[in-house]
């Protein structure tokens, strides 16, 4: 700026060009007072602040120029910044309040609080000048600049009035009072103003482009889409790539408006290739929907994408569009995602209504039936009035059919009073499945619930036939075998030799009839049931059954071919076969074959269930022989290898006997005693008695026989009615599962008849009714009591449950040891299963990884008692392997128990499997690993959520954003489990955390223009 700029600047801002008219008049305190106006006016404040005190000092009489000469030093010391300046001024002010440069002094320090743009202190001394003393361009700067101030501090009520007064009359800040009064009504969204406002602004070309942006805006928010087309098409030209910038993004909104997708589509463009900042979550919204529109699919997929997911209206809309886009894309899994989120964003109740719709039919399209179902139930419930409401329920009646989540299936068509016929066969199917689930899990009772609620609707005759073989088969666990034949006689009046089910029906009919005792017709059945060959499921043990039943009925040619049948096929019983053939042997009187078959037994399966028993056929053959000698051996060794062996009172029995018949009448007394001593209520003590008393006639000690006989009458009383009555009423407690008071009772009967032959049975009630009470350190003393009396048919179950107490207790020796003996004493698979899942236990508790899976190979080779027992195998041997780092052979049992079953083990094996997959880096696999988890595991709540949360790290590892965000949003929204929602919660911040960045906001108003250009763009105003 040059000098004369400057000078006219000076005295427009400090009027002192009344103090240059007075002229030096021969006086040097003048000269003295001129010298300080030239200082000041040249800005040199020092040099005229020390001339103006000079003056002050020396002159009395001239007092106009003493005032001004104070009012300037005042000045001064606020120019210099001296700390003092402001209050030298108001001292100034209120020394000479009248004084014309009162007035001005407050002007003048608001003015220097601008000049520094401290608005607040300009305002302040703004608002204390006396504005109506002011007059012409004082009077005018006084109005720009307090507007200017209060325009500054936002406060626009206050600013608009000057910027108004300004606007009205020629002045050198007429266009920018126009430009500001604009812009304080746009933003006040008096768009009719404004636009006046910054139109006569705009005719400066210094405000031509800094309006340019507002006033395209205010014809978009009129809707003028026309008008700011022709307005900034006109406009761009004469803008700089940066001012057109914006303008090019106006247009495209106003092309957007008009459904002319091809014209926005080429600003968007534009201003996505020359702008430099990251594009808000609208423009690529509005860019992603002009894309599809112009059927550019993928494009719109990539841009709605980008735009994120949030709570507002904009994410339900693009998550809307993008599910209908991966939808035609036939990603399904991507669409679910998305109608997901439009679902739960309901801002727009139409776009959450439809999107509900669409996200159960993929749902149920995609196999995710437990989904399906609680999508479409909860649609049923929320839109009773849809347009889609009959679709609906068409659909979840075929979800059910498909669903895992029998529970809520049948709930549901049960609360249908008058049932189609496909929903009479939906309910047939669904109630079949849940007995089935039932039934796998050893749960026979309600299996059977379910089974007879199946029958009750017979519309699918095939499955009716099913249903009656496993109701057949329940029946036959629980030991009610009249009742599985009838079951199993009503499978087969509906099924065919072609159904699956059949040949296992031939078995389970000849098992019951067996169990029946009723020989002839099971042997007609084992025979059916083995023209099925060696693939048969229960061959081994048809092969056997079938020589029982012609060993009962007395068939001894045939008896002996099926069991010589078992031996050559080295068939698992062959230990059984051998001592059955050698009892069928004897029966025929063929002691010698009878012997080699004993033999046989003895020597080569020492650790075989029959041991004890054919080392006691043998003796008793000697014994039939006449061989005494030969059986009392027999006899003795039994007794003296096999403690614990069951026979052990026959066996002192017929060697009382043997011992008799010797004449060696001590051992038999011995042997005799040692049975009512030891084994008062047993079935041989009455016969001992009687031995006792004809040996004791023999030997003449008649009187020694009363002891043992008053024993035997305490042990077995002829009142036994009273304290059986006593002893059933306790046991019908423990039966209804009222386990205290079955305790209270089963104690007094201890209490009331310690030596009754029903004493040791109620100690094992007692022990057990502790056991399912909770109470396990009561349970245990009495179990182990149990055990050390050896007196009952409860021994077994003792010892399983003294070493499951233990195993709880974590007293992990003592838990095998008993383990162990109840697998010694194992006499079926349920005994094996119950030893070697014991064991393993014990195995995983203490990382043992090689019996882990040693135990698991045992169950599934030798105890698989059911599907879920295998599953439960092969996950524990697949867990056994992962924990190792074998990821290889965890793999393939992890496959097998999800090949085998759908049950909860098969969930978790899936779930480890697609871990594995993940940890590994093939996050595909691990995905479609995980939707088929999905699919047929939905029921499985647990394995479900954390099946979510691994697909959320599978989608954010190979950066798909957006699906991560949506599946853990979809598991906050919609999970039971608070674990899960926090889980899903942390790891939804931490993508959000990798995911924010600078953006640059872009400003609808264009850049703000500064007050320094204000001045000088005013400047050179025509």
């Amino acid at each position: 700026m040059n000098k004369k700029i400057l000078i006219l600047g000076l005295i427009i801002l400090f009027p002192f060009s009344l103090f240059s008219q007075y002229a030096f008049v021969n006086s040097q305190a003048d000269e003295i007072y001129e010298d300080g106006m030239e200082y000041f006016e040249q800005k040199q404040y020092t040099a005229a602040q020390n001339k103006f005190e000079e003056y002050q000092k020396h002159v009395d009489n001239e007092r106009l120029k003493v005032v001004n000469a104070e009012y300037y030093s005042a000045l001064i010391s606020i120019y210099l910044y001296h700390s003092n300046g402001e209050k030298q001024v108001k001292s100034f002010v209120e020394s000479n309040p009248t004084h014309p440069k009162a007035s001005e002094a407050y002007f003048e320090l608001g003015n220097f609080y601008f000049r520094e743009k401290n608005y607040a202190k300009a305002i302040q001394y703004y608002e204390k000048t006396a504005a109506d003393k002011l007059r012409g361009e004082d009077k005018t700067h006084f109005q720009f600049k307090i507007a200017y101030a209060y325009f500054s501090r936002r406060a626009f009520d206050e600013a608009l009035p000057y910027f108004n007064q300004l606007k009205r009359r020629d002045n050198q800040y007429q266009s920018a009072a126009n430009y500001y009064a604009g812009y304080i009504h746009f933003e006040q969204k008096n768009f009719d103003e404004a636009l006046i406002d910054l139109e006569r602004a705009a005719k400066n070309d210094a405000y031509t482009i800094s309006t340019a942006n507002m006033i395209a805006n205010i014809y978009y928010q009129k809707q003028e889409y026309d008008k700011l087309i022709a307005y900034a098409e006109d406009l761009l030209p004469r803008l700089s790539r940066i001012e057109a910038l914006n303008i090019k993004l106006i247009i495209g909104d106003a092309y957007f408006e008009q459904n002319d997708f091809k014209r926005a589509n080429e600003y968007f463009e534009e201003y996505r290739k020359e702008s430099k900042s990251k594009l808000d979550r609208e423009l690529l919204y509005r860019m992603g929907y002009v894309a599809l529109q112009l059927k550019d699919f993928e494009e719109a997929i990539t841009l709605f994408e980008a735009v994120g997911i949030a709570k507002d209206s904009l994410s339900q809309y693009n998550a809307y569009y993008l599910g209908g886009l991966y939808l035609r894309r036939e990603n399904f899994r991507f669409a679910s995602n998305a109608y997901e989120q439009a679902k739960l964003l309901n801002y727009n109740n139409e776009i959450a209504e439809e999107s509900h719709f669409q996200l159960a039919k993929l749902n149920l399209r995609q196999g995710n039936t437990a989904s399906a179902v609680t999508e479409l139930s909860s649609f049923i419930e929320k839109y009773p009035r849809s347009s889609y409401l009959t679709q609906a329920k068409e659909l979840l009646s075929e979800a059910y059919l498909n669903s895992n989540a029998y529970d809520q299936a049948i709930a549901f068509l049960e609360s249908i009073d008058n049932k189609s016929l496909k929903l009479k066969e939906a309910y047939q199917k669904v109630t079949f499945y849940q007995g089935a689930e039932f039934f796998n899990q050893a749960d026979y009772y309600r299996a059977m619930q379910f089974f007879k609620k199946s029958v009750e609707y017979p519309q699918n005759k095939s499955l009716l036939g099913e249903t009656y073989f496993w109701m057949g088969e329940s029946f036959s666990t629980g030991k009610k075998f009249e009742e599985a034949i009838n079951s199993y006689l009503k499978s087969m009046r509906n099924s065919t030799s072609s159904d699956s089910w059949y040949s296992n029906l031939n078995y389970g009919m000849a098992h019951a009839y067996y169990n029946e005792k009723q020989f002839e017709k099971s042997l007609q059945y084992f025979k059916d049931y083995l023209k099925n060959g060696k693939s048969a499921t229960y061959y081994e043990d048809a092969v056997i059954r079938l020589a029982d039943c012609y060993y009962v009925t007395k068939n001894y040619p045939l008896a002996i071919n099926y069991y010589q049948k078992a031996i050559d096929e080295r068939n698992s019983n062959t230990d059984y076969a051998f001592f059955q053939k050698g009892v069928v042997h004897s029966i025929n009187g063929n002691n010698s074959a009878a012997n080699q078959s004993f033999d046989k037994v003895i020597r080569d399966y020492s650790s075989s269930n029959y041991y004890d028993n054919a080392i006691f056929q043998q003796a008793l053959l000697a014994f039939e022989s006449g061989q005494y000698e030969s059986a009392i051996q027999g006899f003795s060794n039994l007794l003296k290898n096999l403690p614990q062996s069951p026979l052990r009172p026959f066996a002192y029995a017929k060697r009382a006997l043997a011992y008799f018949n010797l004449k060696q009448y001590e051992s038999a007394e011995k042997d005799y005693t040692l049975i009512l001593q030891n084994y008062l209520t047993h079935a041989t003590a009455k016969g001992a008695l009687a031995g006792l008393q004809d040996l004791y006639s023999l030997m003449n000690k008649e009187s020694d026989l009363d002891q043992y006989l008053t024993a035997y009458k305490q042990a077995n009383p002829n009142d036994g009615e009273v304290t059986k009555i006593e002893f059933d009423g306790a046991q019908s407690l423990y039966f209804n599962q009222k386990y205290d008071r079955a305790i209270s009772s089963f104690k007094a009967y201890i209490e009331n008849y310690p030596d009754h032959s029903l004493a040791a049975e109620a100690r094992y009630y007692l022990a057990d009714s502790y056991y399912r009470n909770g109470q396990f350190d009561e349970a245990l003393d009495l179990f182990y009591q149990v055990v050390a009396d050896n007196n009952t048919s409860f021994n077994k179950r003792s010892i399983q449950k003294i070493a499951e107490i233990e195993l709880e207790k974590q007293e992990f020796d003592k838990a095998r040891l008993y383990f162990t003996k109840l697998l010694d004493q194992a006499e079926n698979k349920k005994d094996k299963f119950n030893a070697y899942t014991g064991l393993l236990d014990i195995a995983k508790a203490k990382s043992d990884y090689s019996k882990m899976i040693l135990y698991a190979d045992l169950i599934i080779e030798k105890a698989a008692i059911n599907a879920n027992a295998i599953n439960e195998a092969y996950l524990n041997k697949g867990m056994a392997n992962y924990y190792q780092g074998k990821y290889a052979e965890a793999k393939i049992s992890f496959q097998k128990a999800v090949d085998a079953a759908q049950d909860e083990f098969a969930a978790e094996s899936q779930y480890m499997i697609a871990l594995m997959e993940y940890n590994s880096k093939k996050h595909q696999e691990s995905l479609s690993t995980l939707f088929e988890l999905n699919k047929n595991f939905g029921s499985y709540a647990e394995w479900l959520g954390k099946s979510f949360l691994l697909i959320a790290d599978n989608y954010f590892a190979i950066g798909e954003t957006f699906q991560a965000k949506a599946t853990l949003n979809s598991i906050i929204e919609n999970a039971d489990s608070k674990v899960l929602k926090d889980e899903a919660q942390l790891k939804l911040d931490l993508i959000k955390q990798e995911e924010e960045g600078p953006a640059d906001a872009q400003d609808s108003t264009g850049n703000m223009v500064e007050m320094e250009e204000v001045i000088e763009n005013d400047s050179t105003k025509n």
